[in-house]
């Protein structure tokens, strides 16, 4: 068996984390197919050159885990429903873990390292959303401490459905 190797999005990866993100969104009832994902096609654009980070996890060669974050913008949705957010605020996206590789600890090494890097780009807080039917999702971000900080019924993708806000800070002491 061979280790997770975690390191940052390259251009050829685009295909395969298009598949990884519907393949897991699928396996927990939360893929919706004609919301766009334009950030998924523009990685370098949305993530790398706005100060943000896109990572991917291999074994064997193989894409199995990926995650990102990027500045919070006032104008996000994030923001607006979390609206005391510092400036110094990233938003913790696209977390995604082959359900073949599930349970193996690979989302909270893609998460974890994630956060050290926001708090090398001096982010002091993260926040990210999630369905609340996304139970393993949820256990894992409040087992890395985040604390849910607001819920939002979303209309206007077909069915309406609930979205959970959570946040950390990434301050050492808070």
């Amino acid at each position: 068996m061979s280790a997770l190797r975690v390191r940052r999005f390259e251009p050829a990866d685009t295909d395969r984390i298009r598949e990884l993100h519907e393949t897991a969104m699928r396996d927990v009832g939360a893929y919706v197919a004609d919301v766009p994902d334009g950030d998924l096609e523009t990685v370098t654009e949305t993530y790398l050159e706005n100060g943000g980070e896109f990572l991917v996890g291999e074994r064997e060669g193989r894409i199995v885990a990926m995650g990102a974050f990027r500045p919070v913008d006032g104008t996000d949705f994030i923001a607006q429903v979390l609206s005391d957010l510092p400036e110094s605020t990233v938003e913790l996206m696209r977390m995604r873990v082959d359900p073949d590789y599930q349970r193996r600890g690979y989302g909270r090494r893609i998460a974890t390292e994630l956060e050290r890097r926001a708090r090398e780009r001096g982010a002091t807080h993260i926040v990210l959303d999630t369905r609340p039917t996304q139970t393993a999702a949820r256990g894992l971000y409040e087992t890395l401490g985040y604390e849910e900080a607001a819920r939002e019924r979303i209309e206007g993708f077909g069915e309406p459905f609930e979205l959970v806000f959570y946040r950390k800070s990434l301050l050492d002491g808070d």
